[in-house]
């Protein structure tokens, strides 16, 4: 089987140099840009040290406390090459030790074959793969690579905040250890997310449920994804990096744009003359920006610490007519109100409470003044309405009273700061003095009558003459057209700023979007040549697997937008994949598993039950299909179904293993070692033929012949099932339904040796077995009815040896 290997880094850096170079010259500046990207994550100070030409071999498994493995169990695998069956009833721990070890490599539980995009089962699902009552779980994996033999031993502790990861890799020369943040679990973790070592293949299966779960595991069967996500995630983030320096240029220029119009506006309003428009253009260059700051003269100055506005010049004489005319209306309202607080308060709340109750007349008496009237309710109302006039009045001027400080006093300091020298000593003395007496006061009563002379005061002389004379004086020597350059330098700078900070990335932007686009289309390509490749694989797979049915894939076309696996049958009409029954589906799901197997920086796999739903043609088939597998690298199967033990056993390598899984209430595992069926039969009719001799018993020989008996059809069973794998599947269905029929063992011979008749080299083997035991065979076949034919101890001895011969023999017939 062709190899669908891992697309590393350095070849995806090779891939772009040629596609570089065949490029045309108008694209030269996209794909520098990316080869440049592609130099840098090759280069990079990703850790790789687990990960670069490695091929890790599983050579131990210990498990504690995890799921069904209660109690500890060690799993050894000796061979490098091969395949091992965990052999058991549902609930003995087959999958415990399989996800153990995906638990080890990964470093988390409840992970899903998708990825991130697939969704834990919530239902069946746990995050928590502790075994019942158990406060932490333990196992440990060693793998040793075959190249350099070093040694990777991974220990994962599963308590109830999560897995907990450590790792000690060990060479000739040193010893490493890795923590859980260490950044090689980094690497190592893409590496396992592109050919993912241990498939729990049920779950796959249920897990295929959308057409994005489909596109999703298709794509990682093309054993690409870890070097095209790395270099994908890269060109994202420059082109990411470019647009946001690019937008955050933009956004500053637009700031600076507008601050610069209200500085302008705003100079306007205060008296600057000939103010032309800032003409903004688009540079390529700091240098290029230098130049136009300088033609504009926008430079940074520094700011003079007075300045006037010519609006709030304008407005300090009508606040002085304001005050005037707010002190006037109070003291009206002072002279025929009473303006004692508390009495004031007393009559209007007295006036009040008259209104909304059923006050008689009080005898005539107005409670205002306590004198007799007549209407003294309207005497009452009216008294209220002069005392709340005087209220108004009072809070008006304390508010005109109180902005004195800020609105009044301190832009007339502003106009003395900044007052030509050669300006009127007198004007300006007296102003002086208006603004000492006014400050004399203003830490007294709001309405304090010298506080409120002093602002009088100062508010009369604001509209003198000399007054306006002093604020035009002042606002022309305040240096308004210095301090707009002031402002234009102020709204400018963030972008300059922002444009020195960025323009290098914003202007790699348009290079790199185009950049990108080279790079989708690169990615492109080469998802179609590892589809075309996958396709050349799992076609193979697939039409082996559903070849009764004569379902076979037309095409495989894996885009990164969606995935087509197109399927016909034998007249070449469309198969659904709705229509395919649930045996067909997994033997199609099965197909890139076995595509994409020895990919990777693994040399072993751990299929867990993938026979599930299968009939005995597809056990057949993928058996057949695994053993070639097997030879090339390690295989850990692990099933509850003895037809693909017995399947396997026709096809396996001879590195071939089977160990029994068993588990009792209290979660002990144990793992023993078995054998085919025909030499299992034997062995136990050997171990009982002893115990029968040391007791002199003559019961139990019928027992041991018949075991010879059964070993002899199994025997003939196994050959069977080799010579139906090399069957078309109908004609392998006639053949079974042949012997199947035949049931005494001469019967079986002759249907045998028909299936041998195209096999000269074959059937000169089974005759030659057949000679050894016909004999032997006949006679155990009438001692299962004629007791008096059951050998002696003696002659049982040399049965056993001859089913033990003859077993053998047939056991070596293959095609």
């Amino acid at each position: 089987m062709t190899e669908l290997h891992e697309l590393t880094l350095d070849e995806l850096a090779e891939s772009l140099r040629e596609e570089a170079f065949r490029s045309p010259a108008k694209d030269a500046d996209a794909w520098k840009a990316l080869l440049v990207l592609v130099d840098e994550v090759t280069n990079s100070d990703r850790i790789d040290l687990l990960t670069a030409n490695r091929k890790w071999l599983l050579r131990k498994l210990t498990v504690e406390g995890f799921r069904g493995a209660k109690h500890e169990i060690n799993f050894a695998v000796d061979n490098p090459h091969g395949i091992t069956v965990l052999f058991g009833e549902n609930g003995s721990g087959k999958s415990s030790l399989s996800e153990a070890v995906r638990v080890a490599l990964e470093g988390r539980t409840g992970a899903t074959h998708l990825g991130a995009t697939g969704g834990v089962h919530e239902l069946w699902g746990s995050s928590d793969q502790r075994s019942q009552g158990v406060d932490k779980a333990t196992v440990t994996v060693v793998l040793s690579d075959e190249a350099t033999t070093d040694r990777l031993t991974i220990c994962a502790i599963i308590d109830s905040t999560g897995v907990h990861r450590k790792g000690l890799l060990e060479s000739q020369s040193e010893r490493i250890e890795l923590e859980a943040e260490s950044p090689a679990w980094e690497v190592w973790a893409d590496a396992i997310r592109a050919s993912p070592p241990v498939l729990a293949y049920a779950e796959l299966a249920d897990e295929l449920q959308k057409k994005k779960d489909l596109q999703v595991w298709l794509t990682s069967c093309l054993a690409m994804d870890n070097a095209s996500r790395v270099f994908e995630a890269r060109v994202k983030a420059e082109v990411e990096f470019a647009l946001t320096a690019e937008k955050l240029l933009t956004n500053a220029r637009e700031i600076s744009m507008r601050a610069v119009l209200e500085a302008d506006a705003d100079a306007v309003r205060q008296g600057v003359e000939n103010i032309s428009d800032l003409e903004w253009t688009d540079w390529a260059s700091t240098e290029e920006l230098d130049e136009w700051l300088e033609s504009n003269d926008i430079v940074e100055r520094q700011a003079r610490p007075h300045v006037l506005d010519r609006d709030v010049l304008a407005s300090l004489p009508n606040r002085g007519r304001d005050f005037i005319k707010a002190w006037k209306a109070w003291s009206e309202a002072a002279t025929t109100a009473l303006l004692t607080a508390q009495v004031t308060n007393a009559l209007l709340s007295m006036h009040d409470h008259v209104l909304r109750s059923n006050q008689g007349d009080n005898g005539g008496v107005c409670p205002t003044c306590g004198s007799l009237h007549e209407d003294w309710r309207g005497h009452l109302k009216a008294e209220a309405e002069r005392l709340q006039g005087a209220q108004r009045a009072a809070s008006r001027l304390k508010l005109l009273v109180r902005e004195v400080p800020t609105k009044l006093i301190v832009p007339l300091k502003t106009c003395l700061h900044v007052l030509p020298f050669e300006f009127d000593v007198a004007v300006a003395s007296e102003a002086r003095n208006l603004i000492r007496e006014v400050e004399c006061f203003l830490k007294g009563d709001d309405l304090d009558v010298d506080l409120l002379s002093a602002i009088g005061n100062l508010s009369k002389w604001l509209e003198r003459p000399q007054a306006t004379a002093l604020l035009d004086v002042a606002l022309n020597a305040s240096g308004l057209q210095h301090q707009w350059k002031c402002d234009r330098w102020d709204a400018v700078a963030p972008f300059v700023t922002a444009f020195h900070l960025h323009i290098e990335n914003a202007s790699r932007a348009g290079t790199l979007k185009k950049a990108r686009t080279k790079w989708n289309g690169h990615l492109a390509k080469i998802r179609s040549t590892r589809s075309s490749s996958l396709h050349a694989l799992v076609g193979p797979a697939v039409s082996t697997l559903l070849g009764d049915v004569g379902i076979s894939v037309s095409a495989i076309d894996i885009t990164k937008a969606e995935s087509r696996l197109d399927l016909v049958n034998s007249k070449g009409e469309v198969v659904e994949l709705a229509h395919l029954s649930a045996g067909q589906r997994n033997a199609l799901i099965l197909g890139p598993v076995i595509a994409t197997a020895e990919s990777g920086i693994f040399g072993f796999s751990i299929l867990d039950d993938p026979v599930h739903a299968f009939d005995d043609f597809r056990v057949d088939k993928l058996s057949s299909t695994l053993a070639q597998i097997g030879r090339k690298q390690a295989l850990i199967l692990t099933t509850h179904d003895a037809r693909f033990v017995s399947y396997l056993r026709v096809h396996a390598p001879l590195d071939f293993s089977v160990l029994s899984t068993q588990r009792d209430e209290d979660g002990r595992m144990t793992l023993r070692a078995t054998k085919d069926a025909p030499a299992e039969l034997i062995e136990f009719a050997s171990e009982l033929a002893g115990d029968l001799k040391k007791v002199a018993a003559r019961n139990g020989r019928a027992e041991i012949v018949a075991l010879l008996r059964m070993a002899l059809d199994e025997a003939f069973e196994q050959l069977a099932l080799r010579h139906y794998a090399r069957r078309p599947a109908a004609v392998a269905k006639i053949d079974r339904v042949s012997l199947n029929e035949a049931m005494l063992t001469d019967d079986r011979k002759r249907v045998l040796r028909s299936f041998m008749a195209d096999s000269p080299l074959q059937l000169a083997a089974f005759t030659s077995a057949w000679q050894v035991v016909s004999v032997p065979s006949r006679r155990w076949s009438k001692a299962v009815h004629d007791p008096r034919l059951v050998p002696d101890v003696e002659q049982l001895a040399t049965d056993i040896a001859t089913a033990d011969q003859v077993v053998t023999m047939l056991r070596e017939i293959r095609w």
